[in-house]
């Protein structure tokens, strides 16, 4: 079974959470957008240096998107960023524990950053209000080809647990969307 297959129940749930519907329905609100943004720049940070620090970065450097997430929420705040969720503490900190953990960073990397250079592509067509300096990659399908040649199906658990920590701290806005999409 393909990670993509692996993946496919926890990723249409991702797909279906009222934030994403309410990205996809043009209603996300700026500052939602800029404080998620934000809190991504945190988890992207911790992934990164994670994989980084594993080498699984050496021969994709254009994978490195928390500098930009950073720039885009800086941007969005004018500097002013908002508080960090309890979730992305909770995740960044897994995520670091990772480290020397074989290739259980890459179900996480693969996660974020393919969804980045899938879904998040389309999200750069609907929103084109907000900065997007973390979606613009220099090769977007060599990108996908790099990352796709360091995945194997057994980081398949790790690859749902990263969907599910996205789904939860999607689930924090929640109250906070309009209309509770």
């Amino acid at each position: 079974m393909s990670l993509k297959d692996i993946t496919k129940e926890v990723h249409t749930e991702a797909e279906q959470t009222p934030f994403m519907r309410a990205v996809f329905k043009k209603s996300m609100p700026a500052d939602i957008w800029a404080d998620y943004t934000y809190q991504k720049s945190i988890i992207y940070s911790s992934i990164e240096s994670v994989a980084r620090d594993a080498g699984y970065t050496v021969n994709c450097l254009d994978v490195e998107r928390a500098l930009k997430l950073y720039q885009d929420a800086k941007e969005m705040t004018d500097g002013h960023f908002p508080r960090l969720r309890p979730e992305t503490v909770e995740y960044s900190r897994y995520l670091l524990d990772l480290a020397g953990q074989g290739d259980k960073i890459l179900g996480h990397l693969y996660t974020w950053h393919m969804g980045d250079l899938h879904g998040g592509q389309m999200i750069k067509k609907v929103m084109p209000q907000f900065p997007h300096r973390n979606l613009d990659f220099a090769d977007v399908e060599g990108t996908k080809v790099k990352i796709r040649a360091l995945l194997n199906d057994g980081i398949g658990d790790e690859a749902i647990s990263a969907f599910e920590w996205a789904i939860k701290l999607m689930e924090t806005y929640n109250d906070e969307l309009p209309n509770n999409e």
